[in-house]
């Protein structure tokens, strides 16, 4: 099974695919970062408890630890907010967007004096 990666451009255009996956060294690529810093925050995100790796592909053993090998776009996400670069900018951007876009209508409803307005 080929796996689905998230890429950014050089002109900000974002591509997620909807199954991603993906490794600490691409999550380092992605953002243009070291590998050790993209590690360390995916070790400390994980030691939070806000988000955990996916080993239905694969982990590895350190003593009691598992760790998986990939990790899906709500890592990746995390990471982003976590570590400052131009690529990480990018997403920041892309996802803030993404997530309040909205097709919804919102209707705020009060109740005074018996009278319900909408």
């Amino acid at each position: 099974m080929k796996r689905k990666l998230i890429t950014i451009s050089d002109s900000a255009s974002v591509s997620v695919p909807s199954e991603t996956k993906m490794s600490i060294s691409e999550i380092a690529d992605l953002f243009g970062i070291y590998y050790q810093t993209a590690k360390r925050h995916i070790r400390a995100i994980e030691k939070s408890g806000v988000v955990n790796g996916d080993c239905s592909m694969s982990c590895a053993f350190d003593g009691s630890k598992v760790y998986p090998d990939y990790y899906g776009a709500d890592m990746i996400i995390a990471v982003a907010f976590r570590v400052q670069s131009e690529k990480t900018e990018m997403f920041r951007r892309w996802v803030v967007r993404r997530v309040t876009k909205s097709d919804i209508q919102i209707v705020l409803t009060s109740l005074n004096n018996k009278a319900m307005m909408n």
